[in-house]
């Protein structure tokens, strides 16, 4: 008995002191982290700020010809705005990956510089945000002959409301 008893009681002694050692490992690293808390908390209010302001240059929705038709729109009344008679409007170019949609939209119109100017200025303040990647203009004797291109970025909701079910990934 005492055989087995001094080896046992020596392997309780070591796993009870590697128990405490662990026990004062952890109370450690917590002390850090509560230490910490406040920076931490900042942090990811800081993170969550962040995630907000981008989120609105987002069209956000549950279709992605909803979408389209939102920038189309968007575009049309950016337009009708600046004075500028929109002569063509393509269908808008879509392209999804997973639950992001990269929207780009063409047009043509005539307009005055200052028409010209003034859209560009209401298309860099739109909120969500449309991008300008293209624009050509040709001179004519009263007004400018103008092609413009424009991108948006959408992020499409899980949930379809009608339904309760998901979004396929086409």
């Amino acid at each position: 008995m005492v055989a087995q008893g001094i080896p046992f009681a020596l392997k309780s002694y070591d796993e009870g002191v590697d128990s405490i050692d662990t026990f004062r490992g952890k109370r450690k690293r917590l002390k850090k982290l509560l230490a910490r808390s406040d920076y931490w908390k900042a942090e990811f209010d800081k993170t969550n700020q962040k995630q907000q302001q981008l989120e609105q240059l987002l069209y956000v929705g549950q279709s992605p010809d909803l979408m389209a038709g939102r920038v189309q729109s968007t575009l049309k009344t950016l337009t009708k705005n600046s004075q500028i008679k929109v002569d063509s409007m393509s269908l808008p170019d879509l392209q999804q990956y997973d639950d992001w949609l990269l929207i780009t939209q063409s047009m043509t119109f005539k307009a005055s510089a200052v028409a010209l100017m003034k859209l560009l200025a209401l298309i860099k303040k739109a909120q969500p945000q449309l991008i300008v990647t293209d624009l050509q203009v040709r001179s004519r004797r009263t007004s400018l002959s103008c092609t413009l291109k424009v991108v948006a970025f959408s992020r499409l909701n899980q949930e379809d409301s009608s339904n309760g079910g998901t979004i396929n990934g086409t």
